[in-house]
């Protein structure tokens, strides 16, 4: 053995090795921990979210976003984006972490493992809606009995709606794709958000046509709830402090003007794209 050898053996045995190896554990681990921390503080400040495109509902920067409006305005304390997309594209997102979570789980879909879900933040009413008055008193649909109902695909593929046997769908891509089917009579019927056959119906009215007949009550009531994945940092925190916004946004009435249409307000719906069925209609 070499004297530097000799030396270092010495050492050890006078100071005692294995402290001060634990010492250096401990302080690289807590090094690691405050690293950890600091990044940790990043994501929960920084939330990204996805949701599938729905007009006035979930929708690009430049226009209506009721949804979108309500989960920024109640997570204020947090630097927040959404991402309107597709169904595919937000799947995919969501498995390889691109998003930390999703604003658009319908009550009418089981929860998804491995994530924790908000109070439902806003209520879709669906209504059965067509151009027979004899719309505003079906109130089940075992009344339309095997008939051809219209229905968005946002709807129509969630678990509780692939189960219903009543009636037969008739699936369409969106609201508009919905009654378009409704205007070529491919459908008597559809089934529809309660906003969006109100806004259609402000164009109806503004071309002096005969206005949609709509259930008076709604068939299904439909909870929209904020999902976070539980492997992002403080999620529960960020559902908490969602449930608090919702609230206050309630209570200041800020809500309302978020999420409600103005019922003598110019339609939300863009004009442009109902052209050639209100033509027709």
């Amino acid at each position: 053995m070499s004297v530097s050898g000799r030396k270092s053996a010495n050492l050890c045995v006078s100071f005692s090795c294995k402290p001060v190896i634990k010492l250096i554990g401990a302080i690289s681990l807590i090094s690691v921990m405050v690293i950890s921390s600091k990044g940790f503080a990043q994501q929960t400040d920084e939330i990204a979210l996805v949701g599938n495109r729905v007009a006035s509902f979930i929708d690009t920067i430049d226009n209506p976003s009721r949804a979108s409006d309500l989960v920024v305005a109640s997570l204020s304390d947090y630097s927040v984006s959404i991402n309107a997309t597709t169904q595919a594209w937000s799947g995919s997102g969501l498995r390889n972490g691109k998003y930390q979570g999703y604003i658009d789980h319908y009550s009418l879909n089981e929860p998804k493992q491995n994530y924790l879900y908000s109070e439902p933040y806003a209520t879709v009413p669906l209504h059965i809606a067509s151009t027979y008055s004899k719309a505003v008193n079906l109130t089940r649909l075992d009344k339309i009995y095997r008939q051809r109902l219209g229905i968005e695909n946002r709807f129509a593929n969630t678990d509780q709606l692939r189960s219903e046997r009543s009636v037969s769908w008739a699936r369409a891509q969106d609201f508009f794709g919905n009654i378009q089917q409704l205007a070529e009579q491919r459908v008597d019927y559809i089934i529809a958000d309660i906003h969006m056959l109100n806004e259609f119906n402000k164009m109806l009215a503004a071309e002096n046509e005969e206005l949609l007949y709509i259930s008076s009550t709604p068939i299904y009531m439909v909870g929209v709830s904020l999902g976070i994945n539980t492997n992002v940092p403080n999620a529960a925190q960020i559902i908490a402090d969602m449930n608090d916004g919702i609230e206050k946004l309630r209570d200041t009435g800020v809500y309302d003007s978020l999420y409600t249409p103005v019922s003598d307000a110019p339609t939300i719906l863009d004009e442009a794209i109902y052209v050639d069925i209100l033509r027709r209609w």
